[in-house]
């Protein structure tokens, strides 16, 4: 669309061209036999200048039906170089001062057309140029000096015409490339918008998710407490009932948050200990078995908004999984992977159905079903990798693969 649009632009330009040498040609000849009394051949020049004023029209016609034709353009340009050949063969040739025109379409496409095609318009130009040289007959004149005379004063309406050309032409590019400079900032700041839309998106649904479980926990407390309305609640649900209520709130207060501020940093053993308080919280059936060297713990990271609501989606989906199997514990090892950091969660449930067959669904059965999609979709953001492998002895094995530059606090490691 861009290279049509230059197309387009171009045309009009040298459309507009041809007219104004239409008119030109007509006064040149008129002013050459009539006031500088020279012998031309007035048939073939009129021949000419009538034959370019048809075929300028006959190309804004193919113009106004389909607009920035790369075929049409060079059609164009092959319709200026015959055209100037054909007036300057008749005119003194190479001898002409206006034979220097041939630089005009060259100069004016080098910008449009590809390298090739400019190519080719100079190697064209250059051999009319050479055949006007060797075949061109010269004008006739009374005296030297009328020549020299004649040759300095269309040298010098040449320069200004060919002054005119460019300076027209070169602002009028440099108008389109300001307009283009302005409409790329505008498409990369709404790229940035729209990125900035999308991960909100992104964490706001992923808090529907966190937050569906810590509700239906406490509806389903309530349906309890509903089916012995004489009996006071136990202390132990009161409490469970409270804390699934804060996660739920906080959840929602760190999506505000998140919007507006960047994450802190913090070590990485401490990240892993908020996932699994969180994993803790939400099922407190499960065990978490974690493994993670010291070294690596005391590493600096910055989660960005969403990485650990990923995590823990992964965490809650191995947890149903070995609820499913009735073995609830889950392993979680991370390690360094080079340029990644590597992080892996086995959990015991029944694992593949079949070789090559998707993981099982995520979420216990009043769950979004959103938990894998969501981090998934967050690992990839940030460059990151998701895989699933059978676990040796049972379970699944979910592997995630996250570049390091996007989780380091201050420079790479």
């Amino acid at each position: 669309m861009a290279g049509t649009a230059r197309y387009s632009e171009l045309e009009g330009s040298l459309h507009l061209l041809r007219w104004l040498a239409v008119g030109g040609q007509l006064l040149a000849v008129w002013a050459a036999t009539a006031v500088l009394g020279l012998e031309l051949e007035l048939p073939a020049l009129l021949l000419g200048i009538c034959a370019l004023g048809l075929a300028n029209a006959l190309l804004g016609l193919w113009r106004l039906r389909r607009p920035g034709t790369e075929t049409a353009l060079l059609l164009g340009l092959g319709v200026d170089l015959a055209a100037l050949t054909w007036a300057l063969y008749f005119t003194g040739g190479a001898m002409n001062p206006f034979s220097q025109l041939y630089l005009v379409p060259v100069a004016l496409t080098a910008a449009v057309l590809p390298a090739s095609r400019v190519i080719a318009l100079a190697l064209a130009s250059a051999a009319a140029y050479v055949f006007l040289a060797l075949e061109a007959p010269g004008l006739r004149f009374h005296h030297l000096g009328s020549a020299f005379d004649l040759h300095i004063a269309g040298m010098a309406v040449n320069f200004a015409l060919a002054l005119l050309l460019f300076c027209g032409f070169g602002l009028r590019l440099a108008a389109r490339l300001r307009r283009q400079s302005q409409a790329l900032a505008e498409a990369r700041e709404r790229g940035l918008r729209d990125e900035g839309l999308h991960a909100l998106a992104l964490q706001a649904a992923s808090t529907a998710h966190e937050v569906n479980t810590p509700l239906a926990t406490a509806r389903l407390l309530l349906d309890e407490w509903r089916a012995s309305p004489g009996s006071p609640p136990p202390a132990d649900d009161l409490e469970l009932m409270a804390r699934q209520l804060d996660y739920a709130r906080d959840a929602v207060r760190r999506l505000v948050r998140d919007s507006h501020e960047t994450a802190r940093p913090q070590a990485l053993g401490e990240a892993v200990r908020d996932l699994a308080g969180r994993l803790a919280l939400l099922r407190p059936e499960t065990g978490l078995a974690i493994h993670l060297p010291p070294v690596l713990a005391a590493r600096r990271v910055c989660f960005p908004p969403g990485l650990k609501a990923a995590l823990g989606h992964l965490l809650d989906n191995a947890a149903d999984a070995g609820r499913r199997s009735d073995k609830t514990d889950v392993e979680l090892s991370l390690g360094d992977a080079g340029t990644a950091l590597a992080i892996e969660i086995r959990d015991h449930g029944p694992g593949f159905v079949a070789v090559g067959s998707q993981p099982p669904p995520s979420g216990p059965p009043q769950g979004l079903g959103l938990g894998l999609q969501l981090a998934n979709a967050t690992l990839e953001t940030l460059g990151g990798r998701l895989e699933h492998r059978p676990a040796e002895g049972g379970g699944l094995c979910t592997r995630v693969c996250l570049p390091w530059s996007a989780i380091v606090a201050g420079d790479p490691p």
